[in-house]
């Protein structure tokens, strides 16, 4: 393909030909669906028109770029570290996009870390092993309400003052909404330095906004490179019609098997260092966006899995090959891998002698279509995709492409892609029983329902607890370990 960028999709084994069991698409359905693809695109780039969704603009934001770039080039300067402080898709893109490129060692960067978790366990050592003197934190949140991030960042503000005094506030970054939420206020207060995140961008859909270049760009990668990626990938988008375009015929294919022949779970297949993280960013931007219930209150989705080769072929490929026909396969696999090397002549079992002197990626690249081939012999819709370089240019284009599949997808099935009200629930059950205040009733309530539950399981059991009545007069628990 022209620029440098080279991608292959590969559609043929969802197609009637070649999977004859039923579940392939004929060329008929496949005209179908890439005809309503093509309708739920415009309505989207009408959308995108006026003003009520951003990310198919992030790739031309060239001007925020270059002034982002500029500020992590003195943030190089005078730090060592970088610890961002964000959850889902405050911290995914960021780490698809750095460990997808790679060669963290070899950039001109400050060393990243990503903090996307509160368990103590895990949070506090990676905090003590920061030297805060040299460490700049930039805490993401678009409305600043996430209570993981607001905890993370008063732990790193204490570790700041105690390590800097008075300068503490010259290590603080904090991207949030333009103009309001706790998180804005939070940084006019303080006087420390803020990057919006567009009101018309939500966190799954932002890894190309300051969200992700920010910190890319001061961890040493290419965040010019990585917008050129993605504006080739809205150039081919926009410039090509049916099953030529690669987004419209994926969105098409994956449409089918989410509502005309649903498959309730979508499991990317990834072969390559680094694209382990990108499926993790993907498992996000899929399950948020196309988990939800449509205006009749039917239900829609897929669960996304993640799956690594070859490692999982010795974990899951049981249950793939023979289980339940209710997945949909997407490989993804690096065209060409960095590091080369062969199998010695000897020093392998008895019956193993075609492995030597043969590069060890032969043997990749042949669990590859290995595993392709039992499943597609097994009936399963399969679709392939090689991303041409490990470079920011292609992963810049590989998640501009999905963030457009996905977002069809969703408008196909009639339902919002951009909206999350299953996520507010358990934010708001959250911040209850933390003691937020005006939520007593609803803390009540919850606990009131729990304990209900646990002496439900209690009669269950024969009336026989587990283990003894827990403190403060709570319900025994029926399970070591629950409260």
């Amino acid at each position: 393909m022209a620029g440098g960028i080279r991608f292959r999709f590969d559609f043929s084994l969802v197609h009637e030909g070649n999977l004859r069991n039923g579940e392939g698409l004929t060329p008929r359905q496949m005209s179908r669906a890439v005809r309503r693809a093509e309708r739920e695109a415009q309505k989207l780039a009408f959308r995108h028109a006026a003003g009520e969704i951003g990310f198919p603009g992030l790739p031309f934001l060239g001007k925020e770029a270059r002034a982002l770039s500029r500020f992590a080039t003195e943030m190089q300067k005078r730090f060592t570290h970088l610890l961002v402080l964000g959850i889902g898709g405050s911290a995914l893109g960021t780490k698809a996009v750095s460990e997808g490129v790679g060669k963290e060692g070899d950039r001109k960067g400050l060393r990243l870390a990503v903090a996307d978790n509160v368990d103590p366990d895990g949070f506090f050592p990676l905090l003590r092993s920061h030297p805060m003197k040299t460490t700049a934190v930039v805490a993401i949140s678009k409305s600043g309400g996430t209570a993981e991030t607001n905890a993370q960042l008063a732990l790193a503000i204490e570790a700041l003052k105690r390590a800097n005094g008075r300068k503490w506030k010259d290590r603080l970054v904090i991207l949030t909404d333009p103009e309001k939420g706790s998180f804005r206020r939070l940084a006019d207060l303080l006087g420390v330095a803020s990057f919006p995140v567009p009101p018309n961008v939500g966190g799954r859909f932002s890894v190309l906004s300051p969200v992700g270049l920010l910190p890319l760009a001061a961890a040493g990668v290419s965040i010019e490179r990585l917008l050129s990626g993605a504006r080739w990938m809205e150039s081919t988008f926009r410039g090509r019609k049916g099953e030529k375009n690669p987004v419209l015929a994926a969105a098409a294919v994956y449409t089918h098997y989410l509502i005309d022949n649903p498959k309730h779970v979508h499991v990317w297949f990834t072969y390559g260092e680094g694209l382990a993280r990108v499926a993790e960013w993907w498992q996000q931007l899929w399950g948020e966006s196309l988990g939800k219930r449509k205006s009749t209150g039917d239900p829609v989705g897929q669960t996304p899995a993640r799956a690594v080769g070859v490692t999982d072929q010795h974990s899951q490929m049981q249950l793939y090959q023979d289980g339940p026909a209710d997945k949909v396969f997407t490989f993804v696999k690096w065209m060409a891998g960095r590091e080369k090397g062969n199998v010695p002549s000897g020093g392998f079992a008895p019956g193993m002698e075609v492995l030597g002197k043969r590069p060890l990626r032969d043997l990749f690249d042949a669990e590859f279509e290995g595993t392709i081939g039992a499943l597609w012999e097994a009936g399963r819709p399969i679709v392939r995709m090689e991303v041409g370089k490990r470079d920011e240019a292609h992963l810049g284009a590989f998640l501009h492409f999905w963030e457009w599949v996905t977002a069809i997808a969703g408008e196909c099935a009639g339902i919002d892609p951009f909206d999350q009200p299953g996520v507010e629930g358990g934010k708001i059950i959250t911040r209850a029983l933390m003691g937020e205040k005006g939520s007593a009733e609803r803390r009540t309530e919850f606990l009131r329902k729990k304990r209900n539950r646990v002496k439900a399981e209690i009669r269950l059991l024969g009336g026989k607890p587990l283990r003894g009545k827990s403190r403060r007069g709570a319900a025994p628990d029926t399970v070591p370990g629950r409260r």
